[in-house]
């Protein structure tokens, strides 16, 4: 669809559809902007903080142009959530990702060529096979979509390989604009996204990542827990703490719970079911505080978060920045803190050397995962596996670090893709027809119960997968869970239906046939390059904890590129530069509003004992954080 300039009429169509499928009147900043530019049929590149509504600068202009939108996420649990909140919406998403079979993918893919899929989410390394890039060419996309853009840089904070066939694949589409989109991109990897995108014109719609709202607190402590117990007690509300391992989250969540404080720990350990159960009890305030990973966080929109605590110090500024975006989407005043030692820094540095393990300790692993799944050499391209990771390790006598790093530098270049465990629910396709199942269960009375069951408690089984829940089932038919998947497997055995049965291990997909080890193709070049990029990004993270001379959003802001910004006057940094009568100015005004409201005269009058630089300055950041607001001239208390 080429549009040209964008209309009226097209400029009513885009309000009336965010009324209609979100529910919102009005835009946040440069979504419009965004999408009218790709109406107008412009590659964009969308810079947006965390929290800036990405996924509507996609998804509302895909739905105006009819078709199908192509996107392309590395992220199978991002994918799956857009997906259900899609659905949810009524509008017909579909997610491929490499855990799925052949037989999911091609049905998916001719929903789609029927015009029956709106949007299609599919991982970047699905466009390596030539075959399926094929099977895409015959279908109605009208728009492509490039989540997380920073990973087709080198230069970025995570880069994958396959991201870099995206710009062949336009080749595909010459008709079709492109809207690229991240959250963190510093000025070099913004131009470098769109050189390797093959944009036709650079175009940038960025939003500062100035976060007026947010209080960024970084200090040297060695006793973090107490200091945790504080924030949380003095700032209340909805929290999220990061820490680097899933035994620590455990450990954390259950001494706050021993505390009186709700709490949860979430990591790509747990089951599919029970993230979704956390997350949803955090969002619905039933939980106070998630003890988490880096595993937490993406496409939760959760606006009421009033503080973010790092115990660990992040791999990146970029991550550290995305994380910290989660609290205060709603405006209000909300606190960043990170809590470090100088060990915290040096285990930083010694993580380093385990994250880029030795060429010859990855091919070691390479041949280990290859002969204990026993493929062999020549085949198994497109094969989904169970990675256990801990079975390997006891066989082959290697680190498990050493193997999980190994797989994801394996990842980069393209020989493994590996999703954590559990993203994807069990699912069913039910082969026979109505009149064959009727049939079946005259034979076979004792599965009767559950075929009903199943039919009448999930729709669409006759011509998609669809996701199911055994402990549902099995309190339903009255059978336990365990003899509810037992016979599903017999059916699926007999052919009845296709049974898709959920695994809490990782997946493992070979992108291409096994090589003989010496025939392993890395190239050093882009090896060293990866390792100086990530040390670049670690010893950032180091210079911000230590840098206490320096405004820390000026800071964050000077990372991604942004300048002449004035110091935020909140952070720890600024408050140390305050005058020492400061919060005695600040109270004095308090008392004076709690009294009655004032005009600017009538407060200049009443603080002429202040110094005036120091009560506008106390003055102003009331104003900014709520505390009161103006009208007609007159300023009051907000009312609360």
């Amino acid at each position: 669809m080429k549009l040209g300039i964008v209309n009226t009429s097209l400029k009513e169509d885009i309000f009336r559809l965010l009324k209609q499928y979100w529910g919102f009147d009005s835009f946040r900043s440069h979504q419009e902007d965004i999408i009218l530019s790709v109406l107008d049929g412009k590659d964009t590149l969308a810079l947006l903080p965390t929290g800036g509504g990405k996924s509507l600068c996609f998804q509302l202009p895909g739905l105006a142009l009819g078709g199908t939108t192509l996107v392309i996420s590395p992220l199978i649990a991002l994918m799956n959530d857009q997906v259900h909140h899609l659905r949810n919406k009524g509008i017909s998403a579909v997610a491929i990702n490499a855990a799925m079979n052949f037989k999911e993918i091609d049905i998916a893919l001719n929903n789609a060529a029927m015009g029956h899929v709106q949007f299609l989410y599919i991982s970047p390394e699905r466009l390596q096979n030539e075959n399926f890039r094929q099977k895409l060419s015959h279908l109605p996309i009208t728009l492509i979509a490039v989540d997380e853009a920073h990973c087709i840089s080198q230069w970025g904070y995570d880069f994958r390989p396959s991201y870099r066939k995206i710009a062949e694949f336009r080749s595909y589409f010459p008709g079709v604009n492109l809207v690229a989109l991240t959250a963190s991109a510093t000025q070099f990897v913004v131009h470098d996204i769109q050189k390797q995108l093959q944009f036709k014109h650079e175009n940038v719609i960025r939003q500062s990542f100035e976060r007026k709202n947010l209080r960024y607190v970084v200090q040297l402590e060695e006793n973090k827990i107490p200091r945790l117990l504080k924030i949380i007690s003095n700032i209340g509300g909805s929290g999220l703490v990061y820490l680097r391992n899933r035994k620590k989250t455990e450990e954390l969540a259950r001494f706050l719970k021993q505390k009186k404080i709700s709490s949860m720990a979430y990591h790509a350990g747990l089951k599919y079911d029970e993230r979704q159960s956390i997350q949803q009890k955090w969002i619905e305030n039933k939980i106070q505080v998630i003890c988490a990973t880096n595993a937490f966080g993406m496409g939760i929109d959760k606006a009421d978060v009033r503080f973010v605590v790092h115990l660990d110090l992040p791999d990146s500024i970029e991550a550290y920045f995305q994380e910290a975006g989660r609290a205060g989407r709603d405006g209000k005043i909300a606190y960043s803190t990170i809590f470090f030692t100088q060990a915290d820094q040096q285990r930083l540095l010694d993580n380093f050397k385990l994250v880029f393990p030795e060429l010859d300790e990855i091919k070691q692993t390479y041949q280990a995962i290859c002969n204990y799944y026993q493929v062999a050499i020549g085949a198994g391209e497109g094969l989904s596996i169970d990675f256990d990771l801990e079975a390997i390790c006891k066989s082959y006598n290697l680190s498990p670090m050493l193997v999980y790093n190994s797989v994801k530098f394996l990842e980069k270049e393209n020989y493994f893709s590996f999703l954590e465990g559990g993203y994807e629910p069990s699912k069913v396709l039910v082969n026979f027809n109505k009149e064959e199942i009727y049939q079946y269960e005259i034979r076979h009375p004792k599965f009767e119960t559950l075929l009903k069951t199943l039919l009448r408690s999930y729709g669409g089984l006759f011509e998609n997968y669809v996701p199911i829940h055994e402990k549902d089932l099995a309190y339903r038919v009255k059978l336990s869970a365990a003899t509810v998947a037992e016979y599903l497997n017999i059916l699926n055995k007999e052919e009845v239906l296709s049974y898709v049965p959920q695994s809490s291990l990782p997946k493992l997909v070979f992108m291409q046939d096994r090589v003989q080890v010496k025939f392993l193709e890395f190239n050093p070049e882009n090896y060293h390059l990866l390792k100086e990029r990530y040390l670049e990004r670690i010893r950032a993270v180091i210079d911000y904890s230590n840098n206490n001379s320096i405004c820390r959003q000026v800071q964050l802001l000077i990372y991604f590129n942004e300048h002449n910004f004035a110091d935020c006057g909140h952070c720890d940094v600024c408050l140390l530069k305050r005058p020492k009568n400061y919060e005695k100015v600040k109270n004095k005004l308090m008392e004076a509003f709690e009294e009655r409201p004032y005009s600017l005269d009538e407060l200049h009058h009443k603080m002429r004992s202040s110094h005036d630089a120091t009560w506008v300055k106390a003055f102003n950041e009331m104003i900014d954080d709520g505390i009161i607001c103006e009208c007609d001239a007159v300023y009051s208390l907000t009312k609360s």
